[in-house]
């Protein structure tokens, strides 16, 4: 037996807001309802989403485009980070997203270390990209060069 809720917030692997879903009981009662991520699917519920989704959806698109704006920018951002490494360039450890999101911060970024992507982990000195998710639709990329301080 499944339990129908409406999402009021977006939720990773299940949906975004106001879509209406049918999950396990267990997962709504608690999860979702204690924290006030969905709340039940009643017909009183579904008249009060009805009347805030024209307002729902233009906040969505609002998002949208400030995401594409700043993922413009950040496309032509070029990082350089100093790092300790040896003689063969290879670094004493490795590159983080934290270390990205730094970056990102220091040329007017604001972005959360979570939301930073990297295709395999920087182990050495060269040129990488890597990207930032913004949006759920929206993904930018950006270049980093990695140079030793010896």
């Amino acid at each position: 037996m499944k339990t129908k809720i409406i999402l009021k917030k977006d939720i990773p692997n299940l949906g975004v807001t106001g879509d209406i879903k049918e999950v396990a009981p267990g997962y709504a009662r608690n999860y979702l309802l204690p924290r006030r991520l969905a709340v039940p699917a009643t017909p009183k519920n579904l008249s009060v989403w009805e009347e805030q989704k024209a307002k729902l959806e233009q906040e969505r698109q609002d998002k949208l485009a400030t995401a594409q704006e700043q993922a413009a920018k950040i496309r032509e951002v070029s990082c350089t980070l100093q790092v300790r490494a040896g003689k063969d360039g290879k670094l004493f450890g490795s590159v983080t997203p934290a270390d990205l999101a730094r970056l990102l911060e220091e040329q007017g970024f604001s972005v959360d270390r979570r939301w930073i992507e990297i295709r395999e982990p920087i182990r050495t000195t060269g040129d990488f990209s890597a990207s930032v998710r913004l949006h759920p639709q929206v993904r930018a990329a950006f270049k980093i060069s990695v140079k030793s301080t010896a």
